[in-house]
């Protein structure tokens, strides 16, 4: 089962912010999409967790089209999502963070699912009665990817994840990443830092001004990254 994106745009107010793009997540891999801010990366994965809405086209798992779904139906089909900017209830405990991600799924799994997320990320375990905004921004970012992880999904939608954190939680936040994939979940990683994403994925796509620019492996941006200065100055 592959996540599928076909020819999708996305308005906000009057502007077009991403005009036909075609992309597909394959489970068990990394899918790398790269850009400069405002090409529409952010926009794509509020719209894929039905947090805004499609002007054109649809995405959906294989047969089973989500275009137009709620954020709940979304959640429920396996897409979870990792948004930019560490965003917890801060004023509820982690553990009630966590709970409260599980709404898709009865209330014993989602303590198994907390359970599951504490022995990746001990650190939470230890505060796990602790108010979510009094965290560090690297323990709240494990918080967003672990509400994230809580019932399981297939994909998961990471949005600058590393953003404003010191490198050895960045290290370990991708390891995460690295050992979901292998296991089977299909990531799509938005990344500011092209070099770490390029080393972690199996994939790699550009967007620049709301289209797709460049779509192959990670190695020929590696190997050439004019590929990336150009999209980045277009």
């Amino acid at each position: 089962m592959s996540l599928v994106i076909d020819a999708l745009s996305i308005r906000r107010g009057a502007k077009t912010v991403l005009s036909d793009f075609s992309m597909t997540v394959e489970p068990g891999r990394v899918t790398a999409l790269l850009g400069p801010n405002g090409a529409g990366k952010s926009s794509l994965v509020l719209a894929l967790a039905g947090a805004l809405p499609v002007a054109g086209g649809s995405f959906g798992l294989d047969a089973a089209p989500l275009t137009g779904a709620s954020p709940e139906r979304i959640r429920a089909a396996g897409i979870a999502a990792v948004p930019e900017g560490h965003r917890v209830l801060a004023g509820l405990s982690v553990e009630d963070n966590l709970l409260a991600a599980g709404f898709t799924i009865s209330a014993a799994e989602a303590r198994r699912g907390a359970d599951s997320v504490y022995g990746i990320f001990p650190e939470l375990a230890e505060r796990r009665k602790q108010k979510a905004g009094t965290m560090s921004g690297g323990q709240q970012q494990m918080l967003v990817l672990g509400q994230a992880l809580i019932a399981k999904p297939k994909f998961i939608l990471v949005d600058e994840m590393s953003l404003g954190l010191a490198p050895l939680i960045v290290k370990r936040l991708m390891g995460v990443i690295d050992r979901l994939a292998a296991a089977g979940t299909g990531i799509l990683l938005i990344e500011q830092f092209t070099t770490l994403a390029l080393k972690h994925a199996h994939s790699a796509h550009i967007l620049s001004r709301g289209r797709l620019s460049f779509s192959g492996s990670p190695q020929v941006l590696i190997d050439d990254p004019d590929i990336l200065h150009r999209a980045y100055l277009a």
